[in-house]
């Protein structure tokens, strides 16, 4: 049964890594059909390995309406409810919002949710990704975590983390990078070639300035004038013949 070939991966995957921890990521919407045989395998795993071996753990969205000026609750509500009815109650609620969430949405979610207060985690958007643990921190999700799991904990040391949150927002001379594909029009496609950048540029304490060029546009006479101000050029590998001369011509320009 598919239900069980699932739970099995999940088995295998904490036995061969042999983690204290295994965290499983079901993404998407709650209610989508793609999502449901997952959604079924983490409900059984609370059966399978003991109720105190297993943490739902749901992160939503509370959206904000401009005309009223307030955050809405009802999404995160229905979200909930619809995790309940297949048998799922959130053990955390992670908030994301975009604007500060009041101690009173707090309460309300933790209301119409049955969670625990303490365990209603705002989330608010931050300048960087990497400030995400840092806030979570903050909020007592880590303590959350070892206290329902009854892990055994060290003290946290996040000055790393946050000497490098520091150093992410000091400002930094720039550097100019052409990054030359075929699919440039979708960043997201070169996402990890983008990361890797950031993370060199911030090990040399500069900042990354990446000028996006379709390799078809270099395929025209005179088109390799678009990487005259660049101070360096990435060509990442790509499909099929379309743009292949345009990478060509940046190749050989640099």
């Amino acid at each position: 049964h598919v239900i069980n070939e699932i739970k099995e991966r999940f088995k295998q995957l904490a036995q061969k890594s042999q983690a204290e921890v295994t965290i499983v990521e079901v993404g998407g919407t709650v209610g989508d059909i793609e999502g449901q045989p997952f959604l079924e395998a983490i409900r059984q795993m609370r059966n399978d390995v003991g109720r105190d071996n297993v943490l739902y753990v749901h992160v939503t969205f509370l959206p904000y309406l401009t005309s009223t000026q307030e955050v809405k609750t009802k999404p995160t509500q229905h979200s909930v409810n619809e995790l309940r009815r297949i048998g799922i109650q959130p053990d955390i609620i992670i908030c994301r919002s975009d604007y500060p969430i009041s101690e009173a949405i707090r309460d309300k979610i933790s209301l119409f949710c049955d969670v625990d207060r303490q365990a209603v985690i705002p989330l608010t958007t931050v300048s960087t990704i990497y400030e995400v643990p840092l806030v979570l921190e903050e909020a007592g999700l880590g303590q959350l975590i070892v206290d329902k799991l009854r892990l055994n904990a060290h003290q946290v040391d996040l000055s790393q983390w946050q000497e490098l949150v520091r150093r992410l927002e000091a400002p930094r001379e720039p550097v100019d990078i052409a990054l030359v594909g075929k699919y440039v029009e979708l960043q997201d496609s070169y996402f990890s070639v983008r990361e890797a950048l950031h993370h060199a540029a911030l090990y040399h304490n500069r900042d990354i300035n990446l000028l996006w060029i379709p390799s078809e546009a270099l395929e025209s006479d005179g088109g390799e004038a678009l990487l005259r101000s660049a101070q360096g050029i990435i060509v990442p590998g790509g499909f099929g013949i379309r743009g292949i001369e345009g990478m060509i011509k940046a190749a050989t320009y640099a």
